[in-house]
């Protein structure tokens, strides 16, 4: 059986003497409106720890001192707010959970709206065919931000994401929030995220088809895109949920934790499938 694991072992922590220990924490505040900020990307790139804002904005970090050096930043991001990269100088004093981070909201320019006169095409865009003994999973709690993604080819200009599937193999908690992300395509791997604002899904059931509607974020790309669902919360004791890889192969990605690097499976794809729609040939706009 061919696996994608997203499952993380705190253990270490628990031999570690206090004194080779560095908690941090604080609360993401919005510079702008003063409130609190939840699911905030919160990590490290060079090495894999890393966390999400709770719903109150407030997030801890266990640390391993000798773990890092002098030019290791932590990394803070979110979709509609400007990217902080915070030296050690200024984190390893976050040992209050009453310390507050401000986040600027990025200011963007809408992409003007394309109405096209004429019939549209529609295209199955990934794939919706999936293996039962090939998958990627979480087992861990403590793997917040942690994310499967896997390619999509795009072969039309203007292909529109109308809607996002995705089969679940098993989930044993009560539920699961996951975040949906696009990526362009850079050199083969996730490039930037071109979403402007959040798409959350939450699994309630057991196992089955998951579908996420994209319709109204008017998600239109000319390029190959990479789409991920990343693990911000989960409810319930326990956690395990896995999502069946294709059999027909591809490229998927995996992020362990939040702000960690990507790791990739080449000739393993997820079973992620995209209904999309184009401007037929002649089309005018």
């Amino acid at each position: 059986m061919k696996r994608i694991l997203l499952t993380f072992s705190v253990l270490f922590l628990s031999i570690v003497s206090a004194q080779d220990r560095l908690s941090i924490s604080g609360i993401i505040i919005n510079a702008e409106t003063g409130t609190p900020i939840e699911f905030v990307n919160i990590g490290f790139n060079s090495i894999k720890i890393g966390t999400v804002s709770k719903h109150d904005g407030s997030f801890t970090l266990e640390l391993r001192k000798n773990l890092f050096e002098s030019n290791d930043h932590l990394i803070i991001s979110s979709i509609g707010y400007q990217t902080e990269f915070i030296p050690r100088a200024e984190w390893s004093a976050w040992t209050n959970i009453q310390n507050k981070i401000l986040l600027n909201p990025e200011t963007t320019q809408l992409d003007p709206v394309i109405i096209t006169a004429g019939p549209l095409g529609f295209e199955r865009l990934g794939s919706e065919s999936y293996s039962l003994s090939e998958l990627g999973f979480w087992n861990d709690d403590d793997a917040l931000g942690g994310e499967l993604a896997t390619r999509i080819k795009i072969e039309k200009k203007r292909t529109k994401l109308i809607d996002f599937k995705f089969h679940v193999l098993k989930n044993e908690a009560d539920s699961v929030k996951v975040r949906i992300n696009i990526y362009n395509c850079d050199k083969n791997m996730p490039g930037q995220n071109i979403l402007s604002e959040n798409i959350f899904h939450t699994i309630t059931t057991n196992k089955g088809i998951e579908r996420v509607s994209l319709k109204e974020y008017n998600i239109t790309t000319d390029y190959d895109i990479v789409v991920g669902i990343e693990m911000v919360k989960f409810y319930g004791d326990e956690l395990y949920l896995s999502v069946s890889a294709t059999p027909f192969g591809g490229t998927a990605y995996l992020r362990e934790r939040s702000q960690s690097g990507w790791d990739v499976r080449w000739n393993f794809g997820l079973a992620f499938g995209l209904l999309s729609s184009y401007p037929q040939s002649g089309t005018k706009p």
